[in-house]
């Protein structure tokens, strides 16, 4: 086989897929530069087996680390996603390691790899600092400034504590019954258990939306830049998004983005929380329409946001969930809230996300084995493990 099918960098979904109700769609990730003028938004991660970017190391930042000790057996390649409406006629890549070697590749085919779809990188399976560069032709003139990100591929790197701001209601802050945690201290109880460190910071009221908790001050202190996280978890109101994406837009892009600069450290990532459709889908008339809302307008949503940003595909596994059991296996009698079940499920799939690593092997907990297994699995597939 030739180098060039060994060798998978960054393929592009382009935005119009937002129109075919694409479910996730790769995020910005701006590590050269501000996003503007740039027809490549970012670069992801790709699990090969599963076509599923891997959450968390997605999008490819400045200083992302792909330990492989924690991704045993992944099928990795890159792919580089076209920013907004950017649509380029071909995409050109150099990745150079700093031991040496060079593979340049032009792809004109979307999406844009850069050696066919989903096929290995053996330099992704080969421990060094990566220098990616990505730059969008239409024809033969440049389009837009080039993209370039820096990265590191290791075996064994030293696990670190990482810094998490929750912003949010009750949906992130219903507690389990068992326990009494919510779904952010059951993040770091489960880190506790499989032995990593995440430190988590609460900005949670029932009922608000974030733009109702950023009006009345609750927020300010958290996002100030004296503490900066590593992750910034925004959970907006339950149907906002479906139903007034042009609020929940604002909210985003105008209010809390401009306070990202300071409060991720460099390399950051904003995670959007996508919820689940309520047992009640009204205004909708089924909860597939709410559903296929919510997909739809969390996908702009996200390509919106120039800061490197993922969706949670919470409300993904939930439809995977309750296509099998029904609602009532992961929502309250009162049509929205998460059990005690969905709590877990919330917090094996943001584990995997905030660590970087698979949530199967996590603790049960407060869950029984034969149910708490297979939240796990639904999780880490959802999410690219």
């Amino acid at each position: 086989m030739s180098y060039r099918h060994w060798l998978p960098v960054a393929a592009a979904l382009a935005v119009a897929a937002l129109a075919t109700g694409l479910l996730w769609l790769a995020p910005r990730g701006s590590a050269s530069g501000s996003g503007v003028g740039r027809a490549i938004g970012g670069v992801a991660l790709v699990n090969d087996a599963t076509r599923r970017p891997v959450l968390g190391l997605t999008p490819v930042t400045d200083g992302t680390v792909v330990d492989l000790t924690r991704l045993a057996g992944a099928r990795l390649s890159l792919r580089a996603d076209p920013a907004g409406d950017a649509k380029p006629s071909s995409v050109r890549f150099t990745m150079t390691g700093a031991n040496g070697g060079t593979y340049t590749h032009t792809d004109s085919r979307a999406p844009y790899f850069l050696c066919d779809d989903y096929v290995d990188c053996p330099l992704l399976a080969r421990p060094d600092d990566y220098t990616l560069t990505v730059q969008a032709y239409s024809d033969d003139i440049e389009l837009g400034a080039p993209f370039t990100v820096r990265f590191s591929v290791a075996a064994g790197a030293p696990a670190r504590p990482v810094d998490v701001l929750f912003v949010g209601n009750s949906l992130l802050g219903t507690v389990n019954k068992t326990s009494g945690e919510d779904t952010p201290a059951l993040v770091r109880h489960l880190a506790a258990a499989a032995g990593r460190e995440i430190n988590v910071t609460k900005v949670i009221h029932s009922g608000y939306t974030l733009r109702q908790t950023w009006d009345d001050g609750l927020v300010a202190t958290a996002l100030g830049g004296a503490k900066r996280y590593d992750f910034i978890v925004l959970q907006e109101y339950s149907t906002l998004v479906a139903t007034d994406p042009s609020a929940a837009t604002n909210t985003l892009l105008n209010t809390y983005a401009p306070t990202f600069a300071r409060a991720l450290k460099p390399g950051g990532r904003v995670v959007l929380f996508k919820n689940w459709a309520l047992v009640d889908p009204a205004p909708f008339p089924s909860r597939a329409a709410a559903t296929t809302a919510i997909d739809t307008n969390y996908a702009a949503l996200s390509a919106a946001l120039v800061t490197p940003n993922l969706l949670a595909p919470i409300g993904d596994e939930f439809e995977t969930i309750i296509a099998a059991q029904g609602a009532a296996h992961l929502i309250e009698p009162d049509g929205k809230h998460p059990n005690d079940t969905a709590v877990y499920l919330d917090a094996a799939t943001l584990y995997g996300i905030l660590s970087g690593e698979s949530p199967r092997t996590l603790a049960d907990l407060y869950l029984p084995g034969p149910v708490a297994s297979p939240l796990r699995e639904t999780a880490a597939t959802a999410i690219g493990y």
